[in-house]
């Protein structure tokens, strides 16, 4: 679909002008949104391998992105992300929403409010468990 290949161009451009893939920024993203989860449980939320996220994470920490803290199963280690990683984090997400809103702009505001509804009605579908997309 062009409009989602658009939005991926959009996105690994804006992640990589700051030294970041996309699964990098994805998981700076969740950290900052859900703290404390282990590296698991991102990787889950992410739908992403848990196998290879332990390269990504060992990336953003050795950048000091994000640290790893001893969790309450020993086994586990914590997620946080630091106060650069935020700053990395904060930096991606406004230049992507930039260039979205550049995008859509040639939208008016009613067809903009369609897609925005049909777009978030499309991702709650996506995120049900029951949905065998």
């Amino acid at each position: 679909m062009p409009i989602a290949r658009a939005l991926r161009r959009i996105e690994e451009a804006a992640a990589a002008r700051d030294g970041v893939n996309m699964w990098q920024y994805a998981i700076l993203s969740v950290v900052a949104e859900r703290p404390g989860l282990n590296q698991r449980e991102v990787a889950g939320v992410l739908q992403y391998s848990p196998n290879r996220i332990v390269g990504d994470l060992h990336a953003l920490e050795e950048r000091g992105l994000v640290v790893r803290r001893p969790g309450r199963d020993r086994r586990a280690n914590r997620l946080e992300i630091t106060e650069a990683g935020d700053a990395v984090r904060r930096r991606v997400q406004a230049e992507i929403h930039e260039r979205e809103d550049e995008l859509l702009a040639v939208l008016t505001p009613a067809q903009r409010d369609a897609f925005h509804a049909a777009a978030g009605r499309l991702a709650d579908l996506a995120r049900d468990p029951g949905f065998a997309g």
